[in-house]
């Protein structure tokens, strides 16, 4: 272990030599590739509009510099990752490197978004989006859905117009409505399901209403508690859709039912950029990340479920609670509280977004597509601690963890079919992030020392270094990339077995982390 620990660092200390970036090729032209370049100007467009308004502004550092073209082994194994949810092969590796076809980036992501992982990793975004347990009656729809990437509409209509997360829930209209309006209308209702909300305009009878819309022939009635002027404790509530914007509130239908009015609303009438909104950000998330983004500083994982709405305090009327700031375990996804009309919210590369979004269909896959064809998308990653402070949507992609099924998928060998949805408390998956579907997106990706501990010593670790191959196939494999001169020779001075290659490259940045 001593020998292993010592080549750790000495890997991680060694880069490999530079590989001169290349002018992104010229891709065939398709459909894909037209709705890439028009996202890739308007991103463009925006960053260089902020560049030069920074330079105006007193005491304000200049925007940084976009990154240059990342290289093969960087761009092969992000695209595996967050393509098909899978490290690189070594012999994909071998061929993608030697491969002098100017086209060859978007032959490999044309490959990778058609894999069978592809698949699971649409899938798991809407797991994590419609809180899908392992015995949730959906969970063969939804794979299915995934598979056939079926627009999201659809989904959607079948979801919540269905009456299935109703089902989920229980029957519990308000938690219903509550993570309905954060998951496909990125409002959060959070805190006014106890009070009027003390920074935006949804009150607690506007989110007693909408909850109203789930209850089915059950009535839902406000708290005995309630103390504003537009009802009594006790009054029936009756369904109604909440405010997307102050000045409008649509209205719902008495004779059609309830469920089917809302997905409807949701997906075909004017607000429909709102749902192609956060659906978008949501897929461009899961690409790019999001500098402005809340980034998880957990020590030691997710926690086991709380009582859902268990830990918010009631306040005192008019009185702001703390817990409103603290009350959900899930991270604040950056897509809460923007105005599809602001011009302030709405940069051009949004409307783009949404644009090319609703132009294909609301289709997860080909959304991911199009977002992996973008020069943006192929340039190196970005460092989340600079001051990229109003440019929302970075035109280069955020370093970020890798994430957990990824990082299990390589320490276990199992496949994404034998990973669970929920784990079991105490499982590994547990502390690298996956999360306990109570919430939206509840799932992280936190840096730890659990997890350092874990890999340097968990014997689930050690035993996954016996299954390894050579020392070049663990690069190729591990991190994408052939071992350099200097690493060749640091584990040739240490007589380092392939076990301790294995080990030590588990246990670098480079691997836990995709630039």
């Amino acid at each position: 272990m001593k020998r292993a620990l010592g080549l750790c660092v000495l890997l991680s200390a060694c880069s490999p030599e530079a590989e001169t970036a290349r002018t992104p090729a010229p891709a065939p032209t398709d459909s894909a590739q037209v709705a890439a370049a028009h996202l890739d100007a308007a991103l463009m467009h925006d960053y260089e509009l902020l560049k030069e308004q920074r330079q105006k502004w007193k005491n304000t550092p200049a925007l940084p510099s976009l990154p240059d073209l990342a290289d093969d082994s960087v761009f092969l194994r992000r695209a595996c990752i967050d393509l098909a949810g899978r490290l690189p092969k070594p012999e994909e590796a071998r061929a993608f490197l030697a491969d002098k076809s100017p086209a060859k980036r978007v032959k490999l992501t044309e490959a990778l978004v058609r894999e069978p992982g592809a698949a699971d990793v649409r899938f798991r975004m809407l797991a994590e989006a419609f809180r899908v347990k392992d015995d949730d009656p959906n969970i063969g729809w939804l794979r299915t859905a995934a598979a056939e990437d079926r627009p999201y509409a659809e989904i959607v209509t079948h979801m919540i117009g269905g009456g299935h997360m109703r089902q989920r829930d229980q029957n519990d209209a308000m938690r219903t409505g509550v993570e309905t309006a954060y998951t496909v209308l990125g409002e959060d209702l959070y805190c006014a399901m106890c009070h009027d909300h003390p920074f935006n305009d949804h009150t607690e009878r506007e989110c007693h209403e909408f909850a109203a819309c789930f209850a089915g022939k059950d009535v839902v009635r406000l708290p005995s508690d309630y103390l504003y002027r537009d009802g009594k404790p006790g009054d029936v509530v009756p369904p109604a859709l909440p405010r997307i914007h102050r000045s409008w509130r649509p209205m719902l239908n008495d004779d059609e039912d309830k469920l089917t009015q809302v997905a409807r609303w949701i997906v075909e009438q004017q607000d429909s950029r709102r749902f192609a909104l956060v659906t978008s950000l949501r897929v461009w998330s899961s690409l790019f990340g999001m500098p402005g983004q809340m980034v998880d500083k957990t020590i030691g994982g997710v926690d086991d479920a709380l009582p859902w709405h268990g830990i918010h305090r009631k306040p005192i009327l008019n009185r702001t609670s703390n817990d409103c700031f603290s009350a959900s375990p899930r991270g604040a996804p950056t897509w809460i509280g923007l105005e599809v009309n602001s011009p302030s919210d709405f940069t051009h590369g949004i409307k783009v977004l949404i644009e090319e979004f609703l132009r294909c269909g609301g289709r997860l896959g080909e959304f991911q597509r199009i977002l992996a064809r973008t020069d943006a998308y192929q340039r190196s990653g970005i460092d989340y601690t600079m001051d990229w402070d109003g440019c929302y949507l970075t035109p280069a992609p955020q370093i970020r963890r890798l994430p957990s099924e990824v990082i299990w998928k390589a320490i276990s060998g199992e496949f994404d079919l034998q990973i669970p949805q929920v784990p079991k408390p105490g499982h590994p998956l547990r502390m690298l992030g996956r999360g306990t579907r109570e919430w939206t997106d509840e799932s992280l990706t936190p840096v730890s020392h659990d997890l350092a501990r874990f890999m340097m010593n968990d014997p689930l670790v050690a035993k996954a270094t016996e299954r390894r191959g050579n020392a070049d196939d663990l690069f190729l494999e591990l991190l994408g990339r052939e071992a350099s001169k200097r690493e060749r020779a640091a584990i040739s001075s240490h007589a380092a077995s392939n076990r301790d290659v294995a080990w030590s490259l588990l246990n670098t940045t480079e691997f836990m982390f995709r630039p």
